[in-house]
């Protein structure tokens, strides 16, 4: 029996997570308080974490799924926008992250680009769960 392909073999939004890993990051301060070293030392990010392990047990998209995932999902297009969703990452950070970037750098003022929510404080729908248990079960 052959093993089905999973997302993080075909496609894994590296970009968007990074984005998303660097806000998670500014979250806290640079250097916390002697009392907070061992939370700050231990510290693992959630948006990479959360977004390599559902990549590495969600199935790569496939035309060949059952009708109502199809509906649901009809190109793989829809099926990675649902997984950024999924994760919390909006489809702008990195775009957002470009202009952040360029104002730093030209010592532009620009009002915060970011529109959405930090990654790791969005947790997923229970239409998202119901939709992850039926991926989960191909």
């Amino acid at each position: 029996m052959t093993r089905p392909r999973v997302l993080i073999e075909d496609w894994l939004p590296i970009e968007a997570i990074g984005v998303e890993s660097k806000r998670e990051r500014g979250a806290s301060s640079a250097l916390p308080p002697l009392y907070f070293l061992h939370v700050w030392w231990a510290r693992r990010p959630l948006t990479t974490s959360r977004a390599a392990i559902l990549g590495g047990v969600l199935p790569a998209w496939s035309p060949e799924w059952p009708e109502h995932l199809r509906q649901r999902f009809p190109d793989r297009e829809s099926y990675h926008t649902w997984f950024l969703q999924l994760n919390g990452i909006s489809k702008d950070v990195v775009e957002a992250r470009k202009i952040l970037d360029w104002a730093r750098q030209t010592g532009t003022p620009v009002p915060n680009p970011y529109s959405g929510p930090r990654a790791f404080t969005v947790n997923p729908s229970p239409e998202d769960l119901a939709i992850m248990g039926d991926l989960l079960e191909l």
